[in-house]
């Protein structure tokens, strides 16, 4: 099981990282004058955002079922509700709906929880 984890979250981040270069918000927090893009980047995006959200958030995706059907919400129920959200939002506004995506959030509310876990398993090995 942490090997699955840690598995799912080393292929997340580097995933995460072309989303995050393209996207608008971390170019202007970096310095960059004019965004960076390129015809289809939005569907690269897209692409690699739905990658690390079906793959990479599976565990929190199971895991609100079982918090869930247990009636007792948890993390993974706020995980899960907050990168559903973002997802969904951001698919629809590539689709045409007017506003900003939200892939960078996205992927870093993925990623941010398994550094976690990974270095706390890391921790518990000694």
């Amino acid at each position: 099981m942490v090997a699955d984890y840690k598995r799912r979250f080393w292929v997340s981040v580097v995933l995460s990282v072309p989303v995050l270069a393209l996207s608008e918000t971390i170019q202007m927090f970096v310095g960059l004058d004019e965004p960076v893009f390129f015809a289809g980047s939005d569907v690269v995006v897209l692409v690699l955002s739905s990658i690390v959200y079906f793959y990479g958030a599976w565990p929190f995706l199971k895991g609100i079922a079982a918090e869930l059907r247990a009636r007792r919400p948890g993390m993974m129920t706020l995980i899960a509700i907050a990168i559903t959200a973002a997802y969904v939002f951001s698919t629809l506004v590539v689709l045409g709906l007017p506003g900003m995506p939200f892939f960078w959030e996205l992927v870093t509310l993925i990623d941010a929880p398994g550094s976690g876990a990974n270095t706390e398993s890391g921790w518990k090995k000694g």
